[in-house]
């Protein structure tokens, strides 16, 4: 058990390590959830093949599963409709009275895609025994990865992605679906999107009935006419009440593909790691010499409209990172997070670029 305090917050998070997913690389932008007491990671993609710098990324239909933190993963005989990440996923539990009757419990999958193409599926995994069932739910509007969202009183909200693994313009959509509505009447809406830049690779959160967007990136053209990262500090308010969009304080630094949605806890939001972007320009040039992403935590306190920062995550550069580059623990990023038994999961991510991680973290704040 590793506890580190984060004084200039208040909070004091606890950080535990389960047992690595049975992989031996890990896998970035998983869908991650629970389903009848038990852990879910299916999908995800990583670069099994060396040298590591020259070859393809591969995308994944497996599934994972854990049925108790001291226990060990096993791997389902069942599958995902196709190997896909970058997907978004959230927990439809039994004991939520908000969903209507016919709505499967498990793990909730939103979008995502593959090499050629992002998908609009949606569909829900319900785990029994060793087998993982299937059941499709209502299509997004358009195809969309790297999106973010929440779910919230039965209602599932999703926020910016890109459309297409090719695109050249980052997604300005803000999309509901309600969980709570009889079957003929569940269709995604299109709600009106915040009062700033498309984004993609951004962190949602939620507080009361208020939904919160931050940070993300843009996908924009350089001096050479080339598309490149707009990394974004900026942050957004949508007041579910009042159904209003109000900006928030900045963040002290970006935050891009922060493990999502944020963690809430009273009335803050905690946003861990995340790209800054200090090193975007040299991935090419530092490959496995990447130092990784920031070990910080960004918390958000929406009483008082202020983000405070502090240092709870265990990062620990191994030794030889870059040619044992799965030594150490580093703060992931891409990858979506889920509740497990009164704690907040963060399971496998990215932790350098072409790095993916096998680690599983509970946290508590």
């Amino acid at each position: 058990m590793i506890s580190l305090a984060c004084y200039q917050s208040g909070f004091a998070q606890t950080f535990h390590e389960l047992t690595p997913i049975a992989d031996a690389e890990g896998f970035a932008a998983p869908y991650v959830g629970v389903s009848n007491g038990s852990l879910i990671v299916a999908g995800g993609a990583n670069f099994p093949h060396q040298p590591r710098w020259e070859t393809d990324k591969v995308w994944y239909d497996s599934i994972y599963i854990l049925d108790s933190p001291n226990g060990q993963w096993r791997k389902s005989i069942s599958k995902l409709p196709r190997p896909l990440a970058y997907g978004l996923s959230f927990n439809l539990s039994q004991a939520d009275s908000s969903l209507a009757r016919d709505i499967p419990h498990g793990v909730l999958c939103i979008g995502g895609g593959d090499s050629r193409e992002h998908v609009s599926d949606c569909f829900v995994l319900s785990l029994k025994g060793n087998r993982v069932k299937t059941t499709a739910m209502p299509s997004l509007p358009a195809p969309l990865a790297n999106a973010t969202g929440v779910l919230h009183r039965g209602s599932v909200y999703v926020l910016g992605g890109l459309h297409a693994p090719d695109a050249t313009r980052t997604a300005k959509v803000f999309w509901r679906l309600d969980l709570s509505k009889p079957i003929a009447h569940r269709e995604w809406e299109k709600l009106t999107t915040w009062p700033g830049v498309p984004r993609m690779l951004a962190v949602a959160g939620v507080v009361d009935d208020s939904i919160y967007l931050f940070s993300g990136t843009d996908l924009v053209l350089d001096q050479d006419a080339k598309i490149t990262r707009k990394y974004l500090t900026d942050g957004f308010k949508f007041d579910l009440n009042k159904n209003r969009w109000t900006q928030t304080a900045s963040l002290p630094r970006p935050a891009v593909a922060a493990p999502t949605p944020a963690i809430t806890f009273n009335h803050s939001l905690l946003v861990v790691s995340g790209d800054h972007g200090e090193y975007a320009a040299q991935t090419d040039t530092l490959k496995d010499k990447h130092p990784g992403f920031p070990a910080s935590v960004l918390s958000y306190h929406s009483n008082e409209d202020v983000w405070k920062e502090s240092r709870p995550f265990p990062k620990a550069v191994g030794m030889a990172p870059d040619t044992n580059p799965h030594a150490g623990v580093w703060p992931p990023v891409v990858t979506n997070v889920t509740q497990w038994q009164g704690h907040a999961v963060i399971a496998c991510g990215e932790v350098r670029p072409r790095v993916r991680s096998r680690r599983v973290f509970m946290i508590k704040p």
